[in-house]
């Protein structure tokens, strides 16, 4: 799943998942690296609704510190996938479940 869930929501959006092994990343990029990257894109990812420097602030004041926390700032796509992969483990939520 590729969403933006913050806040409370998120272990509540977890829980409903069944598919395991169950791992999280959440990408932690600067507000200003953000903004820069929303301002090259063709499409507005954030629309009228919310600002970057919002969900940054619910991400990092509401949001259980779960999961793989990735600061990809400085990271292209490629290196991001790279990071990502290496650092698996520390993504993990859930093991596979033993009785199948």
């Amino acid at each position: 799943v590729e969403d933006v869930i913050l806040g409370p929501l998120l272990e509540a959006f977890l829980s409903y998942l069944r598919s395991r092994p169950l791992r999280l990343v959440i990408l932690t990029p600067d507000v200003d690296v953000v903004q820069r990257r929303e301002s090259g894109r063709d499409k507005v990812a954030y629309g009228t609704r919310w600002s970057p420097a919002q969900l940054d602030a619910v991400l990092r004041a509401e949001t259980p510190r779960i999961g793989l926390w990735l600061d990809t700032g400085e990271l292209t796509p490629e290196q991001t996938v790279d990071e990502i992969l290496r650092r698996r483990d520390e993504a993990l939520l859930s093991s596979p479940d033993p009785a199948g």
